[in-house]
């Protein structure tokens, strides 16, 4: 079992902004954790005028995801929007088949069952889930697209 400790350093943070930016943050990450079948056992968040800290404890370093059946066009479409689903999944015409659903025939392929790294997830993900967390009073910081609270 892992743990997962961000601290994020600031300016200082007004003290009515720092209970709704914890709370922000620590929900934002629950519910990526939620998303991606990510379990832990506990978590908080505190917060001090320059920090922001959020920690996880009992996160498993690996997800298995399952293997999945995933629908693509029906037969009769274009050639085009079935090209756009093999590019789109990775696949190739030998991976998909056809198959009856209640609204007819359509290619069907399936995702094979992998081993997820989650430092590779939060790495992707965290610059994301930052960008989300919003503020009652914001301002851009330097020539950065990120705005922070003020």
């Amino acid at each position: 079992m892992s743990e997962f400790f961000l601290e994020l350093f600031s300016e200082e943070i007004p003290a009515n902004l720092q209970k709704s930016a914890r709370n922000s943050l620590l929900q934002s990450f629950k519910d990526f954790f939620a998303k991606k079948n990510i379990n832990f056992k506990k978590e908080f968040s505190i917060s001090t005028p320059n920090r922001l800290l959020i920690f996880f404890d009992g996160i498993n370093p690996e997800i298995h995801q399952k293997e999945e059946e995933i629908r693509g066009p029906k037969i009769d479409a274009s050639k085009k929007a079935l090209n756009g689903f093999l590019k789109s999944n990775n696949l190739e015409n030998k991976d998909i088949y056809k198959k009856e659903s209640e609204k007819g025939i359509f290619y069907f392929a399936k995702k094979p069952a992998k081993k997820i790294k989650i430092y590779d997830l939060l790495n992707e993900n965290i610059p994301l889930i930052l960008d989300k967390v919003s503020w009652k009073k914001s301002m851009r910081w330097g020539d950065f697209e990120l705005y922070w609270g003020r």
